[in-house]
């Protein structure tokens, strides 16, 4: 999933923290071989930059992080189990997402469709949609559930007065609120059983990147 680094200047942060990307996710990891697709939970943190690919909610924001968010069949497992331990049948989404969604069908996969040809978000945190299948997805995922809306609201008024407020305090909050998580999956000492067949994606995993020296303070 793309994402926009603000390491200089969190100035658009309330615009794009809830935008859907603009292009299909291109997958950059391959492992295979794991028997239980909860293994490759690791992976698909990485890989969805660690929030939900259906409300773009982040790790950040709930108090047990990770724990928080489940492994998601794009194609359910009963109507098609071959594909149930598949990397590249799963996605990274909030339990939430994945309650509410459970065996649907999606009308939209992110590796093919990009979510933000579909949805936005309205100034009232409203997920709205001018094609079927994002009101589909919409539907599917209860994403306009009250609760929902009500964090949208809040998190984007918390955002834009910090961003009129230029501060090292602001910025340290900006951190908190948008930065990575603290433990950033090592994949490269992970060995999934049948290999991995996206080797080059481990140089720019988001831990390597931070090893590097060269990770965003928020995104």
């Amino acid at each position: 999933m793309e994402y926009l680094p603000m390491s200089e200047s969190p100035a658009r942060a309330s615009e794009h923290v809830f935008a859907w990307p603009a292009e299909p996710h291109r997958r950059r990891h391959g492992p295979a071989g794991y028997a239980d697709a909860r293994a490759y939970k690791p992976w698909l943190r990485d890989e969805f930059t660690f929030r939900c690919v259906y409300c773009l909610v982040r790790e950040r924001w709930f108090p047990h992080g990770h724990e928080d968010f489940a492994v998601e069949h794009v194609v359910p497992r009963s109507a098609d189990p071959e594909r149930s331990v598949e990397y590249d049948n799963l996605s990274y989404a909030c339990c939430s997402c994945n309650r509410h969604r459970q065996d649907a069908d999606l009308p939209l996969d992110p590796d093919h469709e990009p979510l933000g040809r579909h949805l936005r978000v309205t100034a009232d945190g409203i997920v709205e949609s001018h094609t079927d299948q994002g009101r589909m997805l919409i539907s599917v995922c209860h994403l306009n559930r009250s609760l929902l809306v009500r964090f949208r609201q809040r998190l984007r008024a918390l955002l834009k007065n910090l961003e009129s407020q230029p501060s090292d305090p602001t910025r340290h909050l900006l951190c908190e609120l948008l930065g990575f998580p603290d433990d950033l999956p090592d994949l490269s000492a992970k060995r999934p059983p049948a290999g991995n067949s996206r080797p080059a994606g481990l140089v720019m995993s988001w831990f390597e990147t931070r090893r590097r020296g060269e990770l965003a303070e928020f995104y």
